[in-house]
């Protein structure tokens, strides 16, 4: 069992429907296009309640995932971000505190709320079932249809399965859409399953593709021997007479388990040495070796019932291998086999004006590039008709003049980053060796490309809208991995069952009657505590809080052997541990990890230790694409902040932008934020800025508008 694409995609949801939830899905789809119309005239009707402040009317988010402030701050002295100089020049550009951990299922959901990990739930993109110790996606879960019929060998389920959001906290766009405000909110992380409020949303990360998991792709290939470490789906293909038939692997059969899963028809024609005509269902087209198809419709059929997906095809070669890559199948927009916007309708409606666009929460296949399945340019081709579709969207909402709020997130930025961080590094381990200088401008031609991208959204904003750039965290080299299960082993907190010296993924042959302490996902150590772990044996009081003190000491004492500081001495793996029951107040606290590792810049978990594996090297060399991250101490990785105003409070934070956006259109929040508005002065009694900067006096959006009004 695999989980998601930062450590390997995995399952979660499979799609399961029936005639009667067919039916009822036909039903509510029409329920909702006739109602919709009448809903948005109750609710104009019913008046807004908001009181714009600080002479703004409208405000725009464009959300950058993982762009650095040092990176933007060295471009912009370059003279090469003309428009995010332009608003630093006229606004404000300050460093974003992130989140404990810096992470981007747990940043983001600070972001709306305006509240930390242990108040919103969410520490990593899985944690572990204390049952059962196995992994779970932290996001959402699945909740069965209770109600089945047996004819035979099949078993109906009357209803569909339901994804249940985990995500604690509200979003802010809910109070904004309660007092009238018309929101639109577009692919924001850790918005699946979309929760209903009055405006619009599309789901972003943890929506699944049809298989249920984050994100299986398939390699066909002539080539024997392809096993790649991820959880791609290698299918051998055998031609006679230029012709190759393969299976495309859909949901799991709706009515009978023993059937496998629903299958769709591949079929692969040679029609000259460097190229092929693929079928698939009515679908054909060709493609030269290099080439990368558009969205193409896979559809799987079940008796009378068909289940709609979508998928891209990529002919990487012919010689001396056919190697054809296809993406996740997805969910598609125009009539999706489950519900990922609110309102349902939307996400056709966003088809039918833009185009098909991928729906998969992981969209890029960073996977598939980590395990050699495809290239650089093959990955850099994906992520840019991607990117295409988002900036489609995003400028739809933004021509929307009626819109108060349009919030939006782009990927981009952390997916590349991610992947080509090593050429940025003459000697970063993954870096080739007969590496030719073609990817070494990547990731400044990636800003450049986002500095286009506030330009356009800036030419148009409306006069006296808000525009805030920001970023959930920012990056840093990922050259060494750290295995703390490794750690705990060899100090005596982890103990493995007789005669095992190494493990296999997900905490495989553990012994829990001697084990304290166990790592899982990318971010942290859990206690191995009894009344909340299933075989737990720390009890809670003093051996706790001995133990946490224990771990904190030792992790913090942590140095590489295998690397020196100038000095000669080891370099320090690690910078600071959160104890989370100390440092956090939320509800939630005692239910992530009990330690949160802050790593140095360079370090970070490694990749066998995120799947819960015990290895017998404590420090690796990172070698893969993926080689550039953020999961370090969050002091190591701020994000970006760039408005056209000029903002009142010092040292923003991003659990700040929540309650400064509902400041700004005089709304309340519906509950407890820890953040506070940045349109406003800090005042002494404030215990939560450092304050190490003096604070700017109120707003003054009139300059940025000027400005704006004259490049335009």
């Amino acid at each position: 069992m695999t989980i998601f694409g930062y450590i390997g995609p995995g399952g979660g949801l499979a799609i399961s429907v029936s005639l009667v939830a067919l039916l009822m899905a036909l039903v509510g789809a029409v329920l909702v296009f006739v109602t919709w119309p009448l809903s948005s005239l109750i609710a104009l009707l019913r008046g807004r309640r908001l009181r714009f402040r600080y002479g703004f009317r409208k405000a725009v988010v464009l959300g950058l995932d993982g762009l650095d402030p040092k990176i933007t701050r060295r471009l912009i002295d370059a003279g090469k971000l003309p428009h995010m100089a332009r608003l630093a020049e006229s606004g404000t550009f300050e460093e974003l505190e992130t989140t404990w951990p810096a992470i981007t299922p747990s940043a983001w959901p600070s972001f709306m709320t305006g509240n930390d990990a242990s108040r919103h739930n969410i520490y990593d993109f899985i944690t572990r079932d204390p049952k059962t110790y196995l992994p779970c996606l932290s996001s959402f879960d699945i909740v069965e249809p209770r109600r089945r019929i047996r004819i035979g060998r099949r078993t109906i389920p009357l209803g569909r399965p339901r994804a249940r959001m985990l995500r604690k906290g509200t979003p802010f766009w809910r109070a904004l859409g309660r007092s009238g405000a018309s929101v639109t909110v577009l692919r924001v992380p850790i918005t699946f399953p979309p929760e209903p409020f009055r405006g619009r949303l599309l789901s972003g990360m943890c929506v699944p593709d049809l298989l249920g998991s984050q994100g299986v792709s398939t390699l066909f290939t002539t080539a024997d021997g392809v096993t790649p470490e991820g959880d791609c789906r290698v299918v051998r293909l055998r031609f006679a007479s230029a012709v190759a038939h393969a299976d495309i692997h859909g949901p799991p059969h709706p009515w009978r388990k023993d059937a496998g899963p629903l299958t769709r028809r591949l079929t692969i024609r040679f029609t000259r040495r460097d190229v092929l005509r693929i079928t698939v269902g009515d679908e054909r087209f060709q493609l030269k070796a290099g080439q990368q198809s558009g969205w193409v419709s896979v559809t799987f059929r079940a008796g009378l019932l068909t289940v709609r997906g979508q998928a891209m095809f990529r002919l990487v070669s012919t010689q001396p291998y056919v190697n054809l890559y296809m993406t996740a199948v997805q969910i598609t927009p125009e009539r999706p086999a489950m519900k990922i916007s609110h309102p349902g309708i939307y996400a056709d409606y966003l088809a039918k004006r833009i185009g098909p666009y991928g729906t998969l929460g992981l969209l890029e296949d960073t996977a598939s590039l980590n395990d050699g399945l495809v290239d650089e340019q093959a990955f850099l081709d994906q992520a840019r008709v991607l990117y295409q579709e988002r900036k489609a969207m995003f400028f739809r909402a933004l021509d929307n003049k009626a819109d108060d709020l349009t919030v939006c997130v782009f990927d981009t930025p952390d997916r590349v980053q991610h992947m080509f961080w090593r050429y940025a590094e003459p000697d970063h381990p993954a870096r080739p060796k007969d590496h030719n200088g073609h990817f070494d401008d990547t990731l400044e031609r990636l800003y450049i490309e986002m500095d286009n991208l506030v330009g356009e959204s800036m030419r148009r904003l409306p006069r006296r809208a808000m525009l805030l750039v920001i970023s959930d965290h920012g990056f840093t080299s990922f050259r060494r991995g750290v295995d703390l299960n490794a750690w705990l082993h060899r100090h005596g907190y982890l103990h493995l069952q007789t005669p095992h010296t190494t493990s296999g993924p997900w905490l495989e042959h553990v012994d829990w009657s001697r084990t304290r302490a166990y790592a899982l996902g990318l971010t942290g150590i859990y206690v191995n505590l009894r009344g909340r772990e299933a075989q737990g044996i720390v009890e809670k009081g003093e051996e706790l809080e001995s133990l946490l003190a224990e771990l904190r000491s030792g992790l913090e004492a942590l140095c590489d052997d295998g690397v020196a500081d100038p000095d000669g001495s080891p370099r320090p793996a690690v910078r600071r541990v959160c104890v989370v029951r100390d440092e956090m107040d939320g509800p939630y606290r005692f239910e992530g990890p009990d330690l949160l590792i802050g790593y140095e810049a360079g370090y970070r978990c490694s990749w066998r230790c995120a799947k819960g594996e015990v290895t017998d090297e404590i420090f690796a060399d990172n070698v893969r694409a993926w080689s550039g991250d953020h999961c370090v101490d969050p002091a190591l990785v701020p994000g970006v902040l760039l408005t056209n105003a000029r903002l009142a409070a010092a040292n923003p934070r991003l659990m700040d932008i929540a309650p400064t956006m509902l400041d700004l259109f005089g709304v309340e929040p519906e509950a407890p934020m820890q953040g506070r508005s940045l349109l406003r002065p800090v005042t002494g009694g404030d215990p939560q800025p450092t304050a190490q900067r003096p604070a700017r006096s109120p707003v003054q959006p009139r300059e940025a508008v000027a400005r704006e009004g004259e490049a335009r």
